[in-house]
């Protein structure tokens, strides 16, 4: 198997064993083949190897494993992973009842972990070890009643689970002893979380995905949270859940004594929140925007480590290329400045969509051209929709929008989207998912899943503005791209006033491609329709300065088993170093660069063979492999590498 470089000229990577010798100068992954069989189409693997080269001149090999901590519905002290739950942490036994009266059946344990983030905390002479784990949604379950089954994406709740850790210091093999529910009774329950980072400064940020439409749930209950809230049938104007207290960037901080604290940071704005990646300057974020016809956001705190105020801003494309996936100039477009007490007041007082904004229709505006001459179109995803629209893909429409007299800020920071597309940023990009960045090269990297719709040149369809235009054949950018930002200092906003930031996102061009499967690759990943050979559609990214290497797992309908790459930044191609079961995706990306002589890059399998996501595949894929898959989700790592510093 030829062995490809993955990491070079790495600096003071310390080993178990210390020494001058023992001194690491690069690191190589094996790659792991593609599945052939139907043992490794229905199983989480790895066969990669880790090749350490020493400045003496020796090298070692250390195979890797993918270990698995716990499983959805495990049990673990008493507490079961994933359970979902009202405010009182009571299970949930009956889903809301869709529009034929049919409900699923509880008690529900989530089988898609997303977000993880291992925490060290001191605890006096010791340190104790945190884990801190979304679960995103859960993907379906039976019946109360009769045959069949339910779709449960954004009928639930979310949940978010604190396991803490042992280490065997010897081998490196990890456990987790202890596992809670983590309280989100005082921020109202969790909606949709989904990716997350570790900050500077310990703490767990995770961002609630495909925020609900609150143009939409004005006028109907949103029952998902309100089976937390327990108030069932109630809109908000009712004492039932608001939209607006969700689709915010919660942090997490966890105590020595295991206890975790809980915020929402309502002034980093309101959109379909995949994480918030912080910066060394410890002030400045960046928010993936996920969904279809989505923004780039910036987040720049007053202060470092207190993300409770600051300045929101979103991103205008200035294309320089449509060639290669793109390059453009970045702009950034002010929307405003505020502090979460203040904005989680206009939620606590009820605020509606109507409060904020006068809408109109287009046929309205071409009947009374006069009377809506203050209005504006914008085309944006709108966020995740109810009865009428279910699912994250709700319908886009123009909506012809004005801002109501002293509502600019309710506008900024609770319907970021749609403000900043009245401001004219940019909004056409799609699937927005994992964004990272390298320190180092002051470089940002971006996850754009797919590419698609406004994206394309020619495609803009009935989109009032177009500043993306790429080129190329559909079918392969259909299988997604990294991005890469450069950052920088001394920057200006579109207003021409300075941006108090040293790490502003200049310029932006896409570095990795994907590409449609390719004639005679028919000995592996037969029913792919993007390159197996490629990363196709990736969601969760993450950086390793340690090794300079990208981590990206797919989140991809082109491919039927997903797969984990490492992609040295240096140069080189991405290598396959772990492979997910059918249907399932790869989340929960963290490098633990050094824990008592060890390293691990915890990963999590999310929905394993999951339904909606075999739905395209012949008969025998979904009910055949289906059936062999065992389809809780799994919280887990790769482990076997030595320290990494």
């Amino acid at each position: 198997m030829r062995i490809r470089p993955i990491a070079l000229a790495l600096a003071a990577l310390l080993p178990v064993v210390a020494g001058a010798a023992d001194r690491v100068t690069r690191v190589e992954f094996t790659p792991t083949p593609a599945p052939r069989s139907e043992a490794e189409q229905t199983a989480a693997y790895t066969r990669s190897n880790a090749i350490v080269h020493y400045v003496d001149g020796r090298k070692r090999v250390f195979p890797l494993e993918y270990r698995v901590l716990f499983r959805s519905g495990e049990r673990i002290g008493g507490s079961e992973a994933g359970l979902i739950t009202d405010r009182h942490g009571q299970p949930l036994l009956r889903s809301p009842a869709d529009e034929k009266g049919a409900a699923a059946q509880g008690p529900f344990h989530s089988y898609a972990p997303d977000a993880n983030s291992l925490i060290r905390v001191p605890d006096g002479r010791r340190e104790r070890l945190f884990l801190v784990t979304h679960y995103e949604y859960h993907t379906e379950a039976p019946l109360a009643a009769g045959q069949g089954s339910m779709e449960l994406y954004a009928q639930l709740p979310g949940v978010m689970s604190l396991a803490e850790l042992r280490q065997d210091r010897a081998r490196g093999t990890l456990a987790a002893r202890r596992l809670t529910n983590i309280d989100m009774n005082g921020i109202g329950g969790l909606w949709i979380p989904c990716a997350g980072s570790l900050t500077p400064w310990n703490t767990h940020l995770g961002g609630e995905e495909y925020e609900p439409n609150a143009r939409q749930f004005e006028h109907e209950p949103l029952e998902a949270m309100n089976l937390y809230l327990g108030t069932p049938g109630r809109k908000a104007a009712e004492g039932g859940a608001n939209p607006y207290r969700y689709g915010h960037v919660v942090e997490v901080k966890v105590s020595p004594q295991g206890t975790a604290s809980v915020a929402k940071r309502y002034a980093m704005g309101r959109l379909a929140t995949e994480l918030a990646e912080v910066m060394p300057d410890e002030r400045t974020a960046y928010l993936g925007d996920d969904g279809r016809d989505t923004m780039l956001f910036m987040f720049v705190a007053d202060r470092p480590r207190d993300l409770s105020a600051g300045t929101l801003y979103a991103a205008k494309w200035e294309q320089r290329s449509g060639e290669h996936g793109g390059s453009a100039d970045l702009k950034w477009i002010r929307l405003g400045h505020a502090d979460e007490d203040g904005i989680r007041a206009l939620v606590d007082r009820g605020i509606r969509f109507s409060d904020i904004f006068e809408s109109a229709t287009t046929e309205a505006v071409r009947a009374e051209p006069e009377r809506h001459k203050d209005f504006k179109p914008v085309f944006v995803y709108e966020g995740q929709g109810g009865k009428r629209a279910p699912g994250s893909g709700a319908k886009q429409e123009v909506a012809w929008l004005k801002v109501k007299p002293g509502m600019e800020t309710a506008a900024a920071f609770l319907e970021s989207r749609r403000y900043g597309a009245l401001l004219g940023a940019t909004s056409e990009f799609t699937k927005m998912e994992g964004v990272t960045h390298n320190a180092t090269d002051r470089k940002l990297y971006v996850a754009m899943s797919y590419i698609e719709g406004g994206m394309l040149e020619g495609q803009n369809g009935p989109r009032p503005q177009d500043h993306i235009r790429l080129a190329g054949e559909a079918k392969d950018l259909a299988c997604g791209a990294i991005y890469e930002a450069h950052l920088s200092g001394a920057q200006k906003d579109g207003a021409g006033e300075p941006i108090a930031s040293d790490w502003v996102a200049a310029t932006m061009q896409a570095r990795l491609l994907g590409a449609r499967k390719p004639f005679g690759q028919t000995d592996y990943g037969a029913l792919d329709r993007c390159d197996t050979d490629r990363v196709a559609n990736p969601d969760n990214i993450k950086y390793s300065p340690e090794l300079r290497t990208l981590f990206i797992g797919e989140d991809s309908g082109n491919h039927l088993n997903n797969f984990l790459w490492a992609w040295a930044v240096d140069g080189g191609a991405p290598v396959r170093i772990l492979s997910a079961p059918a249907g399932a995706e790869h989340t929960g990306l963290q490098v633990v660069p050094a824990l008592n002589g060890h390293a691990y890059i915890m990963a999590n399998v999310q929905h394993p063979g999951a339904a909606t996501d075999l739905k395209r595949y012949p008969e025998d894929i979904r009910k055949g492999l289906r059936g062999k898959i065992d389809q809780r989700g799994a919280i887990g790592y790769l482990g076997g590498l030595p320290a990494l510093r």
